[in-house]
């Protein structure tokens, strides 16, 4: 008896095709579930969330990406302040010193350090123990508080 060997053509099913990381990436941002910044650099924006996350603890998730977009806002018509913040209060500004305060100080930017240093820098910059010669960090903070309870 003799045993034919029969090839069998298998056709490989199209396999399913993972989207690259930047489209993946994009499709998260376009549904909302990943914000990226428009008006603060990566670098400001980490620091607001990590002030957020100490100062607010309840809506902190959203209020980087509220305040970020509200800069953008230059008419009164979507400006979501109770009323506008002081012409002269710069927020950027603000985030930068802060920012190279705890570089200072520390070798690590703000929202690398730990929660209990982050929160004894704020608290000095409260009682005007940390400034710089740019901003008053004390009123900027209590500023930046006062806008995230109008947000």
């Amino acid at each position: 008896m003799a045993i034919v060997a029969q090839q069998q053509n298998f056709t490989q099913a199209p396999g399913v095709v993972q989207p690259s990381p930047s489209l993946r990436l994009q499709q998260l941002i376009d549904n909302g579930a990943v914000y990226v910044a428009q008006n603060l650099s990566s670098a400001q924006f980490a620091t607001l969330q990590a002030i957020a996350s100490l100062v607010l603890r309840r809506n902190a998730k959203h209020f980087a990406a509220r305040l970020d977009a509200a800069l953008a806002t230059t008419t009164g018509e979507a400006r979501p302040f109770a009323q506008p913040p002081p012409i002269a209060f710069d927020y950027q500004l603000g985030l930068d010193e802060l920012d190279i305060i705890a570089r200072t100080r520390t070798g690590y930017p703000f929202a690398e350090l730990p929660a209990e240093i982050q929160d004894a820098i704020l608290g000095l910059i409260a009682t005007r123990d940390l400034t710089t010669r740019k901003l008053d960090l004390a009123l900027w903070l209590e500023d930046l508080h006062n806008t995230a309870a109008a947000l």
